[in-house]
Protein backbone atom coordinates (compact mmCIF):
# COMPACT_ATOMS: atom_id res chain seq x y z
CA UNK A 1 0.00 0.00 0.00
CA UNK A 2 3.01 2.46 0.86
CA UNK A 3 4.34 1.43 -2.77
CA UNK A 4 1.06 2.21 -4.75
CA UNK A 5 0.70 5.36 -2.46
CA UNK A 6 4.57 6.85 -3.68
CA UNK A 7 4.05 5.78 -6.99
CA UNK A 8 0.58 7.84 -7.15
CA UNK A 9 2.62 10.59 -5.47
CA UNK A 10 4.96 11.09 -8.07
CA UNK A 11 3.29 9.66 -11.32
CA UNK A 12 2.08 12.34 -13.60
CA UNK A 13 -0.94 10.83 -14.66
CA UNK A 14 -2.48 10.21 -10.98
CA UNK A 15 -1.81 13.84 -10.38
CA UNK A 16 -3.56 14.81 -13.17
CA UNK A 17 -6.73 12.93 -11.76
CA UNK A 18 -6.10 14.32 -8.52
CA UNK A 19 -6.08 17.84 -9.29
CA UNK A 20 -9.32 17.59 -11.44
CA UNK A 21 -11.18 15.98 -8.64
CA UNK A 22 -9.71 18.62 -6.16
CA UNK A 23 -10.98 20.57 -8.68
CA UNK A 24 -14.46 19.23 -9.09
CA UNK A 25 -14.94 19.31 -4.70
CA UNK A 26 -13.50 22.61 -4.26
CA UNK A 27 -16.60 23.66 -6.14
CA UNK A 28 -18.67 20.80 -4.95
CA UNK A 29 -22.08 23.26 -4.70
CA UNK A 30 -21.63 23.87 -8.48
CA UNK A 31 -20.68 20.33 -9.36
CA UNK A 32 -24.03 19.09 -7.61
CA UNK A 33 -26.35 21.68 -9.01
CA UNK A 34 -24.33 20.34 -12.41
CA UNK A 35 -25.03 16.97 -11.63
CA UNK A 36 -28.58 17.46 -10.26
CA UNK A 37 -29.88 19.66 -13.93
CA UNK A 38 -28.07 16.63 -15.63
CA UNK A 39 -30.35 14.05 -13.72
CA UNK A 40 -33.42 15.65 -14.99
CA UNK A 41 -32.11 16.78 -18.36
CA UNK A 42 -31.38 13.03 -18.66
CA UNK A 43 -34.73 12.00 -18.52
CA UNK A 44 -36.29 14.58 -19.71
CA UNK A 45 -34.75 13.31 -22.87
CA UNK A 46 -35.98 9.77 -23.36
CA UNK A 47 -39.02 10.90 -22.47
CA UNK A 48 -40.08 11.87 -26.03
CA UNK A 49 -38.65 8.77 -27.05
CA UNK A 50 -41.14 6.88 -24.42
CA UNK A 51 -44.33 9.34 -25.90
CA UNK A 52 -43.34 8.23 -29.21
CA UNK A 53 -43.79 4.22 -28.45
CA UNK A 54 -46.80 5.45 -26.70
CA UNK A 55 -48.13 7.51 -29.77
CA UNK A 56 -47.01 4.70 -32.47
CA UNK A 57 -49.27 2.24 -30.38
CA UNK A 58 -52.31 4.51 -29.67
CA UNK A 59 -52.70 5.33 -33.44
CA UNK A 60 -54.55 1.92 -33.48
CA UNK A 61 -55.55 1.32 -30.61
CA UNK A 62 -57.14 4.57 -28.81
CA UNK A 63 -57.24 8.56 -29.37
CA UNK A 64 -53.46 9.66 -29.49
CA UNK A 65 -54.41 13.41 -28.49
CA UNK A 66 -53.48 13.13 -25.13
CA UNK A 67 -49.91 12.15 -26.04
CA UNK A 68 -49.66 14.59 -28.95
CA UNK A 69 -49.91 17.02 -25.95
CA UNK A 70 -47.04 16.02 -23.29
CA UNK A 71 -44.72 14.53 -26.58
CA UNK A 72 -44.87 18.85 -27.24
CA UNK A 73 -43.87 19.68 -23.91
CA UNK A 74 -41.33 17.16 -23.55
CA UNK A 75 -39.78 18.31 -26.62
CA UNK A 76 -39.43 22.00 -25.18
CA UNK A 77 -38.65 20.70 -21.69
CA UNK A 78 -35.32 18.78 -22.70
CA UNK A 79 -33.58 22.02 -24.98
CA UNK A 80 -34.53 24.76 -21.72
CA UNK A 81 -32.88 21.87 -19.31
CA UNK A 82 -29.83 21.93 -22.11
CA UNK A 83 -29.22 25.02 -21.85
CA UNK A 84 -29.13 25.69 -18.06
CA UNK A 85 -26.71 23.09 -18.20
CA UNK A 86 -24.22 24.65 -20.76
CA UNK A 87 -24.42 27.77 -18.35
CA UNK A 88 -23.57 26.01 -15.08
CA UNK A 89 -21.27 24.33 -16.94
CA UNK A 90 -19.40 26.94 -18.54
CA UNK A 91 -19.50 29.21 -15.38
CA UNK A 92 -17.67 26.67 -13.35
CA UNK A 93 -15.19 26.15 -16.50
CA UNK A 94 -14.43 30.07 -16.21
CA UNK A 95 -13.89 30.39 -12.53
CA UNK A 96 -11.69 27.48 -12.38
CA UNK A 97 -9.84 28.28 -15.55
CA UNK A 98 -9.18 31.83 -13.96
CA UNK A 99 -7.88 30.76 -10.49
CA UNK A 100 -5.79 28.10 -12.05
CA UNK A 101 -4.12 29.65 -14.22
CA UNK A 102 -3.41 32.99 -11.89
CA UNK A 103 -1.80 29.47 -9.73
CA UNK A 104 0.03 28.13 -12.24
CA UNK A 105 2.08 30.81 -13.61
CA UNK A 106 2.69 32.54 -10.69
CA UNK A 107 3.99 29.45 -9.24
CA UNK A 108 6.55 29.41 -12.10
CA UNK A 109 7.39 32.78 -11.85
CA UNK A 110 8.42 32.42 -8.03
CA UNK A 111 10.39 29.32 -9.20
CA UNK A 112 12.64 31.91 -10.96
CA UNK A 113 14.09 29.55 -13.16
CA UNK A 114 13.36 31.12 -16.72
CA UNK A 115 15.70 34.05 -17.14
CA UNK A 116 15.54 34.36 -20.54
CA UNK A 117 12.34 34.97 -23.23
CA UNK A 118 12.61 31.69 -24.49
CA UNK A 119 12.35 29.72 -21.99
CA UNK A 120 10.07 31.62 -20.10
CA UNK A 121 7.71 31.19 -23.33
CA UNK A 122 8.04 27.53 -23.35
CA UNK A 123 7.25 27.46 -19.60
CA UNK A 124 4.06 29.87 -19.62
CA UNK A 125 2.93 27.38 -22.54
CA UNK A 126 3.55 24.55 -20.88
CA UNK A 127 1.47 25.81 -17.83
CA UNK A 128 -1.31 27.22 -19.75
CA UNK A 129 -1.71 23.63 -21.72
CA UNK A 130 -1.79 22.01 -18.13
CA UNK A 131 -4.65 24.33 -16.64
CA UNK A 132 -6.48 23.93 -20.02
CA UNK A 133 -6.05 19.99 -19.29
CA UNK A 134 -7.37 20.11 -15.12
CA UNK A 135 -10.50 22.93 -16.10
CA UNK A 136 -11.35 21.10 -19.25
CA UNK A 137 -11.56 17.49 -17.77
CA UNK A 138 -13.62 18.38 -14.94
CA UNK A 139 -15.72 20.44 -17.57
CA UNK A 140 -15.86 17.36 -19.75
CA UNK A 141 -16.10 15.19 -16.60
CA UNK A 142 -19.74 16.78 -15.31
CA UNK A 143 -20.92 17.50 -19.14
CA UNK A 144 -20.08 14.45 -20.84
CA UNK A 145 -19.63 11.49 -18.77
CA UNK A 146 -22.00 12.07 -16.32
CA UNK A 147 -24.69 12.27 -18.91
CA UNK A 148 -23.93 9.45 -20.46
CA UNK A 149 -23.37 6.99 -17.51
CA UNK A 150 -27.32 8.38 -16.61
CA UNK A 151 -28.46 7.81 -19.65
CA UNK A 152 -26.93 4.10 -19.88
CA UNK A 153 -28.52 3.53 -16.23
CA UNK A 154 -32.18 4.34 -17.20
CA UNK A 155 -32.03 2.48 -20.79
CA UNK A 156 -30.23 -0.44 -19.05
CA UNK A 157 -33.01 -0.23 -16.39
CA UNK A 158 -35.78 0.01 -18.82
CA UNK A 159 -34.36 -2.69 -21.18
CA UNK A 160 -33.41 -5.38 -17.76
CA UNK A 161 -37.14 -4.68 -16.18
CA UNK A 162 -39.22 -5.16 -19.62
CA UNK A 163 -36.63 -8.30 -20.43
CA UNK A 164 -33.24 -9.62 -18.46
CA UNK A 165 -32.00 -11.18 -21.48
CA UNK A 166 -32.18 -8.58 -23.81
CA UNK A 167 -31.08 -5.58 -20.84
CA UNK A 168 -27.73 -8.38 -20.73
CA UNK A 169 -27.14 -8.11 -24.22
CA UNK A 170 -27.25 -4.37 -24.84
CA UNK A 171 -24.83 -3.94 -21.83
CA UNK A 172 -22.44 -6.29 -23.44
CA UNK A 173 -23.03 -4.36 -26.69
CA UNK A 174 -21.27 -1.65 -25.25
CA UNK A 175 -18.33 -3.34 -23.79
CA UNK A 176 -15.86 -3.61 -26.85
CA UNK A 177 -16.59 -0.09 -27.87
CA UNK A 178 -15.52 1.04 -24.43
CA UNK A 179 -12.47 -1.37 -24.78
CA UNK A 180 -11.39 0.30 -27.71
CA UNK A 181 -11.36 3.14 -26.15
CA UNK A 182 -9.06 2.66 -23.54
CA UNK A 183 -6.44 0.63 -25.99
CA UNK A 184 -6.40 3.25 -28.71
CA UNK A 185 -5.66 5.63 -26.18
CA UNK A 186 -2.77 4.01 -24.73
CA UNK A 187 -1.19 3.84 -28.27
CA UNK A 188 -1.97 7.54 -29.19
CA UNK A 189 0.33 8.41 -25.96
CA UNK A 190 3.30 8.83 -27.50
CA UNK A 191 2.18 11.12 -30.10
CA UNK A 192 0.38 12.80 -27.73
CA UNK A 193 3.19 13.63 -25.42
CA UNK A 194 5.58 14.79 -28.65
CA UNK A 195 2.37 16.75 -29.59
CA UNK A 196 2.75 19.08 -26.31
CA UNK A 197 6.36 18.78 -26.35
CA UNK A 198 6.40 20.53 -29.55
CA UNK A 199 4.26 22.94 -28.96
CA UNK A 200 6.03 24.70 -26.14
CA UNK A 201 9.15 24.54 -27.81
CA UNK A 202 7.73 26.57 -31.09
CA UNK A 203 6.08 29.18 -28.51
CA UNK A 204 9.73 29.82 -27.06
CA UNK A 205 11.35 29.40 -30.50
CA UNK A 206 8.59 31.38 -32.57
CA UNK A 207 9.06 34.35 -29.59
CA UNK A 208 12.66 34.20 -29.39
CA UNK A 209 12.86 34.88 -33.49
CA UNK A 210 10.43 37.52 -33.15
CA UNK A 211 12.54 39.27 -30.03
CA UNK A 212 15.94 38.79 -32.02
CA UNK A 213 15.33 39.25 -35.70
CA UNK A 214 19.06 38.55 -36.06
CA UNK A 215 19.61 35.30 -34.43
CA UNK A 216 20.01 33.10 -37.72
CA UNK A 217 20.24 30.19 -35.42
CA UNK A 218 17.01 31.08 -33.81
CA UNK A 219 15.39 31.32 -36.96
CA UNK A 220 16.55 27.78 -38.01
CA UNK A 221 15.09 26.46 -34.40
CA UNK A 222 11.69 27.82 -35.62
CA UNK A 223 11.79 26.04 -38.85
CA UNK A 224 12.62 22.78 -37.05
CA UNK A 225 10.07 22.80 -34.38
CA UNK A 226 7.33 23.68 -37.09
CA UNK A 227 8.45 21.19 -39.38
CA UNK A 228 8.33 18.48 -36.77
CA UNK A 229 5.02 19.48 -35.63
CA UNK A 230 3.63 19.01 -38.52
CA UNK A 231 5.02 15.57 -38.37
CA UNK A 232 3.48 15.21 -35.05
CA UNK A 233 -0.08 16.49 -35.98
CA UNK A 234 -0.64 14.23 -39.73
CA UNK A 235 0.62 11.36 -38.02
CA UNK A 236 -1.59 12.16 -35.08
CA UNK A 237 -5.08 12.79 -37.05
CA UNK A 238 -4.62 10.07 -39.69
CA UNK A 239 -4.56 7.20 -36.53
CA UNK A 240 -6.83 8.94 -34.30
CA UNK A 241 -9.65 9.13 -37.17
CA UNK A 242 -8.50 5.35 -38.37
CA UNK A 243 -9.38 4.38 -34.26
CA UNK A 244 -12.69 6.59 -33.94
CA UNK A 245 -13.96 4.64 -37.09
CA UNK A 246 -13.42 1.30 -36.16
CA UNK A 247 -14.98 1.94 -32.79
CA UNK A 248 -18.32 3.88 -34.17
CA UNK A 249 -18.84 0.36 -36.28
CA UNK A 250 -18.64 -1.52 -33.77
CA UNK A 251 -20.83 0.45 -32.10
CA UNK A 252 -23.36 0.80 -34.67
CA UNK A 253 -23.39 -3.28 -35.43
CA UNK A 254 -23.49 -3.83 -31.77
CA UNK A 255 -26.36 -1.59 -31.51
CA UNK A 256 -27.81 -3.33 -34.72
CA UNK A 257 -27.08 -6.76 -32.69
CA UNK A 258 -29.49 -6.01 -29.99
CA UNK A 259 -32.33 -4.81 -32.75
CA UNK A 260 -31.85 -7.98 -34.59
CA UNK A 261 -32.38 -10.70 -30.62
CA UNK A 262 -35.19 -7.99 -30.34
CA UNK A 263 -36.98 -8.80 -33.16
CA UNK A 264 -36.24 -12.97 -32.64
CA UNK A 265 -38.30 -12.30 -29.55
CA UNK A 266 -40.97 -10.46 -30.64
CA UNK A 267 -43.22 -12.86 -30.46
CA UNK A 268 -42.47 -13.97 -26.98
CA UNK A 269 -42.28 -11.02 -25.68
CA UNK A 270 -45.41 -10.02 -27.30
CA UNK A 271 -43.38 -6.38 -28.32
CA UNK A 272 -45.91 -3.76 -30.07
CA UNK A 273 -44.53 -1.45 -32.53
CA UNK A 274 -44.71 1.07 -30.39
CA UNK A 275 -41.69 -1.08 -28.07
CA UNK A 276 -39.97 -1.46 -31.02
CA UNK A 277 -39.84 2.39 -31.63
CA UNK A 278 -38.75 3.04 -28.31
CA UNK A 279 -35.78 0.55 -28.13
CA UNK A 280 -34.49 2.04 -31.43
CA UNK A 281 -34.83 5.43 -29.58
CA UNK A 282 -33.30 4.36 -26.39
CA UNK A 283 -30.46 2.97 -28.35
CA UNK A 284 -29.77 5.53 -30.89
CA UNK A 285 -29.72 8.15 -28.23
CA UNK A 286 -27.54 6.24 -25.67
CA UNK A 287 -25.03 5.65 -28.93
CA UNK A 288 -25.21 8.73 -29.81
CA UNK A 289 -24.09 9.82 -26.01
CA UNK A 290 -21.68 7.30 -25.63
CA UNK A 291 -19.61 8.51 -29.18
CA UNK A 292 -19.92 11.96 -27.74
CA UNK A 293 -17.90 10.19 -24.20
CA UNK A 294 -15.68 8.70 -25.95
CA UNK A 295 -14.57 11.50 -28.12
CA UNK A 296 -14.54 13.61 -24.83
CA UNK A 297 -12.13 10.40 -22.91
CA UNK A 298 -10.12 11.04 -25.76
CA UNK A 299 -9.92 14.34 -25.15
CA UNK A 300 -9.52 14.09 -21.25
CA UNK A 301 -6.20 11.60 -22.57
CA UNK A 302 -4.85 14.43 -24.55
CA UNK A 303 -5.82 17.07 -21.41
CA UNK A 304 -3.59 14.14 -19.57
CA UNK A 305 -0.49 14.19 -21.60
CA UNK A 306 0.05 18.23 -21.83
CA UNK A 307 -0.02 17.93 -17.74
CA UNK A 308 2.77 14.98 -17.79
CA UNK A 309 4.72 17.71 -20.26
CA UNK A 310 4.05 20.01 -17.61
CA UNK A 311 4.77 17.95 -14.27
CA UNK A 312 8.35 16.64 -15.73
CA UNK A 313 9.37 18.34 -18.94
CA UNK A 314 8.89 21.81 -17.18
CA UNK A 315 9.72 20.28 -13.86
CA UNK A 316 7.24 23.38 -12.78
Amino acid sequence: RRVLADEMAINSSWQFVRDVVRLIWEYRWFSLAIFLVTIVQEFAALWPVSLLGQFIDRLTEGDPAGVIWLLILASFLYPGLVRANVVLRHKLFYETDFRKMVELVLKVSDRGEYQDTESAAAAYTRAANAVSGITNAAYHVLGSFTPVIIKIAIVSASLLAYNRSLGLVYLASLLIPAVMTVVFNRRLRVLLDSQYSVVSRTSGAGIKTISDRDNLTARDKFREALQVRRGIYISLVSKSQFYLYAREAVLVGSQFLVVLIALGMRQELGMTPGDFAKIIGYMAQVAAAFLNAAACLDAIVSYSRAYHIYATVGKD
